[in-house]
């Protein structure tokens, strides 16, 4: 059943995704615990938040998101996971949906769990798809072809003019 409801989230992500981006971040709350959703940082959507910022930065964000000790905030745009934990908050960096910059194709999406007693874990999950056809549409479309490569390489193209 977890694998349907997944695969179910990830087809609503994907029919989601491209659509809309919302301007305001939105939350979630469960056991009395936030679950806040951003795309860039919850001061800007078109932010980076890598994952070798310094903790006083994720430090920052919480502050201006609202969480707390045992709140979450998840957030994308840089296309790449990893979740770190810094005084009982947790920080999630849910991946990319076919636009991916850590040199793996697949699609990813991070699973956050709450356990009964409110720990939080996370899960990171690959799905592969037909990265051939979605290059082969990118290509046929006129647009640059470091697009379609971009998929095909997981994000490690050299530009044109990069040397």
């Amino acid at each position: 059943m977890v694998a349907r409801v997944e695969e179910e989230k990830l087809e609503f992500a994907g029919d989601v995704a491209g659509q809309f981006f919302p301007r305001e971040p939105f939350d979630l709350l469960a056991q009395h615990r936030s679950r806040r959703l951003v795309h860039g940082t919850p001061v800007v959507n078109t932010q980076y938040w890598t994952e070798d910022r310094p903790d006083s930065f994720a430090l920052q964000m919480a502050q201006q998101a609202g969480i707390k000790q045992g709140d979450a905030i998840a957030f994308g745009h840089t296309h790449q996971l990893w979740h770190h934990a810094i005084e009982g908050m947790h920080f999630v960096n849910c991946g990319t949906a076919g636009r991916p910059k850590d040199g793996d194709p697949r699609v990813s999406y991070a699973l956050l769990r709450v356990g009964e007693t409110g720990e939080i874990t996370t899960e990171f999950v690959r799905v592969a798809y037909d990265v051939e056809r979605a290059a082969r549409g990118i290509r046929e479309s006129g647009l640059p072809n470091e697009f379609a490569e971009f998929l095909e390489t997981g994000g490690k193209v050299a530009w044109a003019g990069t040397g």
